[in-house]
């Protein structure tokens, strides 16, 4: 996949196109996708994934510090380029940006500079000054610019459409089960392991304090979890808490810490990455560390009886 920053650098004849945040990549925005790339075959072009960096609310102001994000740009280049797209252009969203129109950004960059043979838009999808750009608009100057217009229906899950709002409210609410569906594969996160207390090694489970590598990733709600967690290559079952460790902590500092199963390495300071699988339970405060002790052993088995049979699943 080529991917661009300017779109001066680009030089195709005729792309099908679609535009998009396409945050998450998931099931939806996956068939966009397809339909973009069916396009660029039935015209004998190549396909173009316009997206833009950062978010539109970060620039814009609406609550930018509310925003999570449930893929980084990096993650979502890779998810993009894994489902087939030829090329894929980055605009920087800037507030001179926002302020372009819909019909200008049609005339002058998908007619005047790409001369797109086919546009696919998603069904809830605008872009443009104040989301002017909605199919309507589309399909209104098809004729004029020389483009087929294709609008994408949503995808539903369980009478659901799934949309990226609807997948960070899943993980807010610790809903695996149904984010991972519409993502069509686990959430995941990635950090940097720092040192700890080292409470839980004192009890026979050794944890890793995970500092997250972007803070602008949506995290999931409080409790424990069952997760892979993989680093350099390798795949290894753990256990995750998310919360404030109302047990051993000060109740005050809400913090992500894995027990990695059957694993002595020193990994201080690496980076690592946490796939999403399952919530097992509620974060909960015991009597003891004796009775915290108990529970993590049946946690653990827990996770691996859920691991076991969701990597079958796969």
């Amino acid at each position: 996949m080529n991917i661009y920053k300017n779109i001066g650098e680009i030089n195709l004849l005729h792309p099908a196109i679609t535009i998009g945040f396409f945050d998450g990549v998931h099931l939806g925005h996956c068939a966009i996708i397809d339909t973009v790339i069916q396009k660029a075959k039935k015209f004998n072009t190549q396909s173009l994934l316009i997206t833009f960096w950062p978010h539109p609310r970060v620039i814009l102001g609406n609550d930018p510090d509310k925003l999570k994000l449930l893929s980084t740009l990096e993650e979502k280049q890779q998810l993009i380029q894994d489902k087939g797209i030829d090329n894929l252009l980055i605009i920087e969203f800037t507030p001179e940006f926002a302020h372009t129109s819909a019909y200008n950004f049609l005339n002058e960059t998908i007619f005047n500079k790409l001369k797109a043979s086919a546009i696919v838009q998603g069904y809830n999808n605008a872009f443009g000054y104040k989301g002017q750009g909605n199919f309507n608009l589309i399909k209104q100057h098809e004729s004029d610019f020389g483009y087929e217009s294709t609008q994408v229906q949503p995808i539903s899950l369980n009478g659901i459409n799934i949309s990226s709002t609807k997948i960070r409210e899943a993980l807010q609410a610790g809903n695996l089960s149904l984010a991972n569906q519409m993502l069509n594969r686990p959430y995941t996160v990635a950090g940097i392991i720092e040192g700890g207390k080292q409470i839980g090694r004192t009890i026979g489970f050794p944890t890793a304090n995970i500092s997250l590598t972007n803070l602008s990733k949506q995290i999931p709600a409080n409790g424990v979890y069952a997760v892979w967690v993989d680093y350099e290559g390798e795949s290894y079952p753990a256990m995750l808490n998310i919360g404030i460790k109302p047990t051993i902590g000060d109740g005050l500092e809400r913090t992500i810490e894995a027990h990695i199963i059957n694993f002595d390495k020193d990994i201080y300071n690496q980076k690592i990455s946490i796939r999403f699988v399952e919530k097992i339970r509620e974060e909960q405060k015991f009597e003891s560390l004796s009775a915290l002790q108990n529970q993590l052993v049946t946690d653990r088995n827990t996770v691996l009886r859920v691991l076991t049979h969701k990597n079958q699943l796969i």
